[in-house]
């Protein structure tokens, strides 16, 4: 579903457009691609887009925590196909698991299927978790002017969210939907036709899979989540 939106601040106009949906998603999630341009797989774009759908993870790092890095290597034998301009902040354990994370939480394991490929990812042990960009194959860092996430089995409209920002700035923070019952799937992608600058973004969702609670599907308190395709606009140095 598609909305468009302005934010007025003091000192600048934000122009949004801005992709919310669940069930069946495949729609929503090629038109946020469409909008954005095309897939980039190697360094040096300029315009396009990333997507990351953890299918690149090679099985003998599944269930294990990955560096923060792994989605921008910029050593000298590093796979450009691995450089995509994304890091992940030091806070928590970030996993990818091609079994529902069984191995980390089997009461919840049943509850996750994967929107691509067979592989999702969480992270593990931290319920609020950072993202920032760096121009693809490097350490510059840069800034982005769309993003989107797919989750897999938000149960509850309020209980996950990414908020975006521009250095210290909020650029604001953008709830997920509840999926419905055609699937476990919720996509939002948000997208500034302005100049604006995501630098980072902060996800946000209710507990994490290490706390070995059920879900709220299954009777529990929490409603756990986990995470699937990221799609990016091209990071741009600052």
């Amino acid at each position: 579903m598609f909305f468009s939106c302005r934010k007025e601040s003091p000192s600048v106009k934000e122009e949004v457009l801005l992709i919310k949906a669940s069930g069946n998603i495949q729609d929503d999630v090629e038109a946020f691609k469409n909008m954005l341009g095309p897939l980039n797989t190697t360094p040096n774009a300029t315009s396009g887009h990333r997507e990351i759908n953890w299918e690149g993870v090679p099985d003998s790092l599944l269930n294990k925590p990955l560096p923060g890095d792994f989605f921008n290597q910029t050593g000298d034998n590093a796979l450009a196909s691995l450089q995509k301009g994304i890091t992940y902040a030091s806070t928590g354990n970030f996993v990818v698991s091609s079994d529902g994370f069984s191995s980390i939480n089997n009461e919840t394991s049943s509850q996750f299927t994967a929107f691509s490929g067979t592989k999702t990812f969480a992270n593990t042990t931290a319920a609020k978790w950072e993202i920032s960009f760096q121009k693809a194959g490097t350490t510059e860092s840069a800034f982005v002017q769309a993003f989107g996430l797919v989750f897999s089995d938000v149960d509850k409209d309020s209980s996950t969210s990414f908020e975006l920002f521009n250095g210290n700035k909020s650029l604001g923070t953008y709830f997920v939907p509840a999926h419905d019952a055609a699937s476990n799937f919720s996509f939002v992608g948000v997208n500034f036709t302005n100049n604006e600058r995501i630098t980072s973004v902060t996800v946000s969702h209710d507990g994490f899979l290490a706390e070995g609670t059920d879900d709220v599907s299954n009777g529990g308190a929490r409603d756990l989540v986990v995470l699937d395709d990221f799609i990016f606009s091209e990071p741009v140095a600052q």
